[in-house]
């Protein structure tokens, strides 16, 4: 397989990112409920839903048999072939009732498939449909949930899997201007790509490592930035990274301190990027003072020695 050039790869299991939303779930569960009113076919109907469970990724696609009873977006009759994650709510609470009528209660598994692409620069989450593992056999409230509350789903877990992307951020008081460059997903992981500048060429897949829960490969590139922006933050402060004094009582004291200014000719190693080498440039300052009394007192030897 092809290995295209990236600055960073970020790679993270399903269960690290079902951590993720249960935590969502357990701390902001106004995010993952909601009442609304909607008028269909000039009735007015009142909706509600709530995620009693908290959701999860599954990672791939659905299989065909599942697929098949998914009330689909336009345009996507086929599933995609690659980047394709489901967002799976194991108990989703439905309450819908006709103005006037009689309330009815749903609680069912809903998946919401969706393909991750990284698409002009940045991140795109295409919704794929709604998948529910018990709908309602009432075609008139089968009509009321594809035409409101399944829009309602696909923007909530759109919305949710948004929230998988890499922020833009700055490090080690740098600005890393990352370009989402590819979004893999693989029986274990989800991966997130980028690279420094938007690289047109297609991206292959990639032998990613198998053996951690959450993987962080970095380029030597961004390697050296990384720690060269650290150099330059720890050679700004003032203070010295040595600073040391010696007295010898009446007869001496000596002083030496050094100060960090930076590292030179900084390499990554092309075996082992975890190997760096450098220069370190030091600023070295000290004196030392002769009989280290206070001036006026003593012979006038003493005296004399401490202009020297």
């Amino acid at each position: 397989m092809g290995t295209p050039t990236l600055d960073l790869a970020v790679g993270a299991t399903s269960a690290t990112l079902d951590t993720g939303l249960k935590q969502l779930h357990a701390g902001h569960r106004d995010l993952l409920r909601g009442d609304r009113d909607e008028i269909v076919s000039g009735v007015r109907y009142s909706l509600g839903w709530d995620l009693r469970e908290p959701p999860r990724v599954s990672l791939g696609a659905p299989d065909p048999a599942r697929w098949d009873k998914t009330w689909k977006q336009a345009g996507f009759s086929a599933l995609p072939s690659s980047g394709v994650v489901q967002l799976v709510m194991p108990k989703l609470w439905l309450r819908w009732a006709p103005e006037g009528g009689t309330p009815r209660e749903l609680s069912c598994s809903v998946a919401v498939p969706a393909r991750l692409l990284a698409l002009d620069g940045a991140l795109r989450v295409e919704l794929l449909g709604v998948w529910m593992e018990a709908p309602p056999p009432d075609s008139n409230d089968r009509t009321v949930l594809k035409r409101v509350l399944v829009p309602r789903l696909l923007k909530r877990g759109g919305d949710l899997l948004k929230r998988l992307k890499l922020p833009a951020q700055q490090l080690l008081g740098q600005s890393l201007d990352l370009t989402p460059v590819l979004v893999d997903v693989t029986d274990r992981y989800l991966v997130v790509a980028t690279a420094s500048r938007p690289d047109h060429s297609p991206v292959s897949a990639v032998d990613w490592p198998t053996d951690k829960e959450v993987f962080c490969l970095v380029s030597p590139a961004l390697v050296t930035k990384f720690v060269d922006a650290a150099a330059q933050q720890e050679a700004a402060k003032p203070d010295p990274v040595v600073n040391e004094k010696k007295e010898v009582r009446w007869v001496l004291e000596a002083k030496l301190e050094a100060y960090f200014r930076g590292l030179k000719d900084l390499r990554v190693d092309a075996q082992d990027p975890t190997r760096l080498t450098a220069g370190v440039e030091i600023a070295w300052e000290g004196g030392v003072t002769l009989f280290p009394i206070a001036p006026g007192v003593g012979c006038a030897l003493v005296e004399a020695t401490q202009n020297m």
